[in-house]
């Protein structure tokens, strides 16, 4: 079987946004000096959260649009899918590193993090619902 090679471009991409945050994470503990946890820290305990919340979701929504791309599907879909992850955990990422309230930033990137998954999920038990046993 082929690799999926359009999931493995976005996977390329949601791994260098999740190098960014963290580093972020490392940066805010050498600068509060906090080795485990967030010492106490609003802006850490938060950049571990942005950090834990895109871990949490990114690679479940990669492996749907690989496992979608290795069905068949479209081509156009898997880059759909995998522009609507890179924003939609950008989004996320900011817009919680900004406060732990709700914002605009947080609900784009969860709505758009969710389409991903209800989209790509529905379509890989539509695409092979005649198959399994």
């Amino acid at each position: 079987m082929a690799i999926p090679a359009i999931s493995a471009f976005w996977a390329g991409l949601v791994g260098l946004l999740g190098l960014v945050l963290a580093i972020n994470v490392v940066r805010l503990r050498q600068k509060f000096q906090v080795g485990i946890g967030d010492g106490g820290h609003g802006e850490l305990a938060r950049a571990v959260r942005v950090f834990g919340n895109f871990a949490e979701y990114a690679p479940f929504c990669l492996v749907l649009l690989a496992l979608l791309e290795m069905t068949g599907a479209a081509h156009w879909l898997i880059h759909v899918g995998g522009v609507a992850l890179v924003v939609g955990r950008a989004a996320h990422a900011w817009g919680l590193a900004g406060t732990s309230g709700a914002s605009a930033g947080r609900v784009t990137g969860m709505t758009l993090t969710w389409l991903v998954m209800l989209a790509a999920s529905v379509l890989l038990v539509w695409t092979m619902r005649g198959t399994v046993i």
